[in-house]
């Protein structure tokens, strides 16, 4: 980590993804290749490749998954000492099932982390030791509907984050909401952790599926300690809202998608770049769609690259016009001259 950067600190499950080679079925695989992936992880692992000083708290099984997870955020720059390990409950895995049909490629999910060590999360992973010192000592904390939902008492921890946090800490909630994880679960701890929430990412569809709406002036109605509001309409554009009254719109990207699973926590990264920058709410949006677009260009649930600082800038300065024709594809990315992503 950054000595000189209050760090971004991000909490939730990372799992161990397999994914048959070929594309093929998983009645038909015989191979299988492997990644790391988890929301909150994903978000952490972009935040440091851009720069962005990045700590990840969580829970891992005492096992091989768990150290394969160690050794990627090792990878990335992302600071994870405060991670503890559980000797009894294994790390998370799940299987991406990408098939290849005439309509292109299908993606299925298949998650095998019920009764996980991140599932025994509880508020003493928070409040005591290194950790708690790590999250008053931070700029930023983020975590996401997911890790609410991972099991209840995971759920009561997340909702009082904002005693742990230091008072000049921003705490960043994606809603992230799956209606499956919450079946026959009392959603109330959800709904307390985006009511602490300085921050709050949600897509408008989910936002209507919890909240029956999506009006960021009941938004802000709702929960006072609201001051950002970042509302994304599927692939047609996001917009921050502010509690002053301060509306920004930017336009997805045209992108070729190979693949969407990772594209959230992409954004969610681009858009925390830009704020950490000091960029203004246009930037930072436009970031986060750039982000997102390298999670969609190919498979995986991280982006393939990152932007540089000058590519940064680049995309900051850009006009709406020459914005509105980029396209982003695997072969060259609009604001690097020509180049091809590797």
């Amino acid at each position: 980590m950054d000595p000189h950067g209050a760090p971004h600190v991000t909490i939730g499950e990372a799992m161990v993804v397999l994914y048959p080679e070929g594309h093929r079925p998983l009645a038909e695989a015989e191979a299988f290749g492997s990644d790391v992936g988890g929301a909150e992880f994903n978000v952490a692992t972009s935040l440091a490749r851009l720069g962005v000083p990045t700590a990840w708290l969580s829970r891992l099984g005492d096992d091989g998954f768990g150290e394969r997870i160690r050794n990627a955020a090792a990878e990335y720059g992302v600071d994870a000492s405060t991670v503890e390990r559980d000797a009894t409950r294994p790390t998370g895995l799940y299987i991406k099932e990408s098939t290849l049909g005439p309509a292109g490629h299908t993606t299925r999910m298949h998650y095998y982390r019920r009764g996980s060590a991140a599932s025994a999360i509880g508020f003493e992973t928070f409040a005591t030791g290194s950790a708690a010192a790590l999250l008053r000592s931070a700029a930023l904390v983020h975590t996401s509907g997911i890790t609410a939902a991972l099991a209840p008492s995971v759920a009561s921890a997340v909702a009082r984050l904002r005693e742990v946090v230091g008072p000049g800490t921003v705490l960043s909630v994606d809603l992230n909401f799956r209606p499956r994880l919450w079946q026959d679960r009392d959603t109330a701890a959800l709904d307390a952790l985006v009511g602490r929430a300085d921050l709050l990412f949600a897509g408008r569809d989910e936002a209507e599926a919890h909240f029956g709406h999506a009006d960021p002036e009941r938004f802000f109605a709702g929960n006072p300690q609201l001051t950002t509001l970042v509302l994304k309409d599927d692939v047609r554009a996001a917009a921050v809202h502010r509690r002053d009254g301060g509306v920004s719109t930017v336009p997805c990207l045209m992108v070729d998608v190979v693949e969407p699973v990772g594209a959230g926590d992409a954004f969610a990264a681009g858009f925390l770049c830009g704020r950490a920058e000091g960029r203004d709410d246009v930037a930072s949006l436009r970031l986060g769609h750039a982000l997102a677009a390298l999670a969609l260009i190919a498979h995986g649930d991280r982006p393939v690259t990152v932007p540089s600082r000058a590519e940064r800038a680049r995309i900051a300065a850009a006009s709406d016009d020459e914005w509105s024709r980029w396209r982003v594809h695997a072969g060259a990315l609009p604001w690097r001259d020509s180049e091809a992503v590797s």
